[in-house]
C-alpha cells in the first residue's frame, strides 16, 4: 500500500490493490474497478469542484458525436480528507504504452491516427462565442484575439515558473502563430498518454481540463506532432515516428508552424515547476539554444 494515508484510506474503502493500479499523473492515481469502472483518487488539495466541472465541460463537447469515447464521471466522493471520481472504464491503451511494442506498418498507423484524432478535437462541439482563453483555468484568461490569449498565457506562465524564464519574451513568442477565423475546442495536452487504442484506431481521449481552451484548432495537431518528437514527453518516439508526425504535418499544411508552436508550447508548460522532466525540455526549447 503506499505510505500516502490519504490514498490508502480511499483504496481501503474500495478494496482496490497495487495489482489494480492503472497509471497516475500530475493529477491523481488511477485504479481499476473491474472491467468497466476505474477509481480516480486526487492528488492532496484535488476539489470536487474542479471534477464536475470538468464532466460538464465533457458533456458539452460529446454532443458532436466525436468517433472516440470520451471521459464519464458516474460518482464523485470523498474519504480520507481525499478527493475521488469512479469513471466509466474507457476501451483500449494509452497510445504511449502501444508504442513500446508496436512496430512497422501498424505503428506509421497508429501515429497517423494520432495526428488525425488530434485534428479531430477541434470538431468538438463548443457553445459558440466571440472571445478567446482559458474553459477551466483557476486564473482564467479571456481575450477578444487568439494573438492576445497567447501573449498573456505566455507572459503569465513564464512568471510562475523558476527565475531563469523571467527574461523571456511572451509576445515575441506568439507573434510567430497565425490567427484562426474563429474560437475552437482546444485540448492543448493532447499527447500520446492521453489518448487510447486497440491498436488500430484511437479509442478515446482523456485528461480534458485545466488546460483546456477556445482557441485556433490548428494548435491540438501541431502540439501533438511537438510532443511525440520530444523524448522527456515521449521517450518510446523512433525518428520514424517523428518523420511520419511531420509528413503528417506537411500534408495538412501546417509544418511551418511546428517551430513557432514547439516555443510557445515550452512557455505554457514552464510553470510545471513541481514536474523536472518537463521543465528540462522547456529549458532545452527556450533557453538552450546555443
Amino acid at each position: 500500500m503506499p505510505k500516502d494515508h490519504g490514498l490508502r484510506v480511499v483504496l481501503t474503502e474500495f478494496g482496490v490493490t497495487a495489482d489494480d493500479l492503472l497509471g497516475h499523473g500530475g493529477e491523481a492515481w488511477v485504479y481499476a474497478l473491474g472491467d468497466d469502472r476505474v477509481l480516480r483518487v486526487l492528488h492532496s488539495g484535488g476539489r470536487a469542484g474542479d471534477i464536475r466541472r470538468r464532466q460538464h465541460l465533457v458533456d458539452g463537447l460529446s454532443r458532436s458525436g466525436p468517433p472516440f469515447e470520451l471521459p464519464e464521471v458516474l460518482e464523485v466522493g470523498e474519504a480520507g480528507g481525499r478527493v475521488f471520481a469512479i469513471e466509466r472504464r474507457l476501451p483500449g491503451r494509452s497510445v504511449l504504452e502501444v508504442l513500446h511494442f508496436s512496430t512497422g506498418s501498424q505503428r506509421r498507423h497508429l501515429v497517423e491516427r494520432y495526428l488525425d484524432t488530434a485534428a479531430a478535437l477541434g470538431d468538438l462541439h463548443l457553445d459558440p462565442r466571440d472571445t478567446f482563453g482559458d474553459l477551466m483555468s483557476d486564473d482564467p484568461i479571456t481575450t477578444s484575439t487568439w494573438h492576445t490569449y497567447l501573449v498573456e498565457r505566455a507572459a503569465a506562465n513564464l512568471a510562475r515558473s523558476t527565475s531563469e524564464f523571467w527574461s523571456i519574451d511572451a509576445g515575441e513568442l506568439a507573434g510567430e502563430l497565425p490567427e484562426p477565423t474563429g474560437p475552437a475546442f482546444v485540448h492543448l495536452d493532447a499527447f500520446a498518454g492521453n489518448m487510447l487504442t486497440d491498436g488500430t484506431s484511437i479509442t478515446a481521449v482523456i485528461d480534458f481540463g485545466s488546460t483546456s481552451v477556445a482557441g485556433d484548432r490548428r494548435l491540438d495537431p501541431i502540439s501533438a506532432a511537438v510532443y511525440l518528437a520530444a523524448p522527456e514527453i515521449t521517450p518510446v518516439t523512433t525518428p520514424a515516428d517523428i518523420d511520419v508526425a511531420m509528413s503528417w504535418l506537411r500534408a495538412a499544411d501546417l509544418h511551418q508552424w511546428f517551430d513557432p508552436a514547439r516555443r510557445w508550447l515550452a512557455a505554457f508548460w514552464s510553470f510545471a515547476v513541481d514536474d523536472p522532466t518537463v521543465l528540462r525540455w522547456c529549458r532545452g526549447v527556450l533557453l538552450d539554444r546555443g
